[in-house]
């Protein structure tokens, strides 16, 4: 009975990780949303299951990262003064997102449940493209909905984005990069159509968000395909220039318009990002140690506060340099704990989530955690007895 609410419950966490944003949560945190109470109820019937059967996941290193991660930002929240309004509740979601990776790996190993979170994914998916297409389609009309955003820093100018059921078209693209992995995993257990159609729903939502995650979904899925030497190799130049160009992005002030992308222009002054991960640095060589506290935020754009839009520096500024070292911990870990060969669709979107990050501060995003779940579900046999 809990080993079938708990996966209920999960699924359904799944389910509605795409749709969260649209029905607001009016408590705890601006960022909170009804999903964690879901994902909640879900984790504590998959605890209780463990302690029915009597047993408990072996603790390995990527659980040393994890704990290195979440006990550092709650010695940073002890450690900084003024303590931050958001503080306490930044911290229980820091450790909603560790749960998320460990619940998800041990769903992984339940008979079953591969299949149904790909299934899951992969319907989600394919609705949250249907909102995307629509929501832009009646932009173009002159009718503006929830189903769309405005233009970043990139992209100055009255342009509306898909968002679909997320908070920010830059979201809704980072979650494409997920989807597309986990629906390509081979134990997904989607037939070969459905999964041309969700590998193409995705990509052209993620077209429609004009985002970096473009990049970072293109990345994942050369990586995906990169079967053979020459594929592989081409894998490798790809990520290599991809790396530059979100570096160029991030330096130089570009804009272009979707509609006519050759038209790139630099406008006169800083750029944003460039702005944001400057001051961000600055707080971190203040604050090295402990940061400035969960919650906060350390760049500057102007006079107003500014994520630094670069997730290794977002983490090391508000948590400080600890905390950094236990969520690199965490992807080594996966790293050297994964199955051969490697499994290209886990990885390939890994790495597509990890480009998108130069860009943006992707470490408070749910599906990327539930992805880290899914990098550990595919461990080594010896890695588990270990």
């Amino acid at each position: 009975m809990l080993d079938r609410l708990a996966r209920f419950l999960y699924l359904a966490t799944l389910a509605l990780l795409p749709w969260a944003a649209l029905v607001p949560f009016p408590w705890l945190h601006e960022n909170a949303r009804w999903t964690d109470v879901l994902f909640l109820l879900a984790t504590l019937a998959w605890a209780a299951d463990l302690l029915r059967q009597g047993r408990l996941p072996r603790f390995r290193l990527v659980h040393a990262g994890l704990a290195l991660y979440l006990a550092w930002a709650l010695v940073s929240l002890a450690a900084v003064y003024p303590r931050p309004a958001s503080g306490h509740a930044k911290l229980l979601g820091v450790a909603m997102l560790a749960a998320l990776l460990v619940v998800t790996s041990d769903m992984m190993g339940r008979p079953g449940m591969p299949s149904a979170i790909g299934r899951t994914i992969a319907v989600t998916s394919v609705l949250t493209a249907v909102a995307a297409v629509v929501g832009v389609a009646l932009s173009a009309f002159g009718r503006i909905t929830p189903l769309v955003g405005t233009c970043g820093d990139l992209l100055p100018g009255p342009l509306s984005r898909a968002e679909a059921g997320f908070p920010h078209p830059n979201l809704l693209a980072s979650y494409c990069i997920f989807a597309f992995g986990a629906t390509e995993r081979d134990d997904a257990g989607i037939p070969r159509a459905w999964r041309r159609v969700v590998r193409t729903a995705l990509a052209l939502t993620v077209v429609l968000t004009t985002s970096r995650g473009i990049l970072g979904f293109g990345l994942a899925a050369s990586i995906r395909w990169a079967t053979t030497p020459s594929r592989r190799r081409f894998a490798v130049a790809l990520a290599v220039v991809l790396v530059v160009v979100m570096a160029v992005l991030t330096v130089v002030n570009l804009t272009f318009s979707p509609l006519t992308p050759w038209d790139v222009r630099i406008l006169p002054g800083p750029s944003p990002r460039l702005e944001a991960a400057t001051t961000s640095f600055q707080t971190f060589l203040a604050h090295p140690l402990f940061g400035t506290g969960p919650g906060t935020s350390p760049g500057r754009r102007q006079q107003m506060p500014f994520d630094a839009h670069l997730t290794p520096l977002n983490v090391a500024a508000t948590l400080g340099l600890p905390a950094l070292l236990g969520l690199v911990l965490v992807v080594l870990a996966l790293w050297r704990g994964r199955s051969r060969p490697t499994d290209l669709a886990t990885w390939g979107m890994l790495a597509g989530l990890g480009l998108d990050g130069l860009g943006q501060d992707v470490e408070d995003f749910r599906h990327v955690w539930v992805a880290l779940g899914l990098a550990d579900a595919s461990r080594r046999e010896d890695e588990e007895g270990a």
